[in-house]
């Protein structure tokens, strides 16, 4: 898309007290519109996936996380997507591993049994 700047607000001058010419004043205005234009936001990584990223980055196993979700039966269950991460448990991954609840609340596939 093309933007200029109207003949009305340039008026006969060729350069403005700044001494940008016609085509810089182009340029500076595209960049401006260009930059308040709203911007897509990058896609959130899926939360088990990411979960279990942290987990190899910290060198941390399963039995470690029992602290932060409950019983291993239920640390077992969250990383094979068995079942869904609770609110406790997205408010104590958030708080003790520092993992933001932004990606630990998208929705995400669980074959619930």
């Amino acid at each position: 898309m093309e933007y200029s700047i109207p003949t009305e607000l340039m008026g006969e001058l060729e350069t403005n007290e700044f001494g940008m010419g016609v085509e810089d004043m182009d340029s500076t205005v595209i960049s401006v519109v260009r930059a308040s234009q709203p911007r897509k936001k990058a896609a959130l990584p899926d939360p088990i996936t990411h979960l279990k990223k942290v987990m190899l980055q910290r060198g941390l196993r399963s039995k470690d996380l029992k602290v932060y979700i409950g019983s291993s039966g239920n640390v077992c269950a969250i990383l094979k997507r068995r079942q869904a991460l609770s609110l406790r448990m997205i408010r104590n991954l958030n708080k003790y591993l520092n993992i933001s609840a932004e990606i630990l609340i998208q929705p995400y596939d669980c074959q619930k049994r």
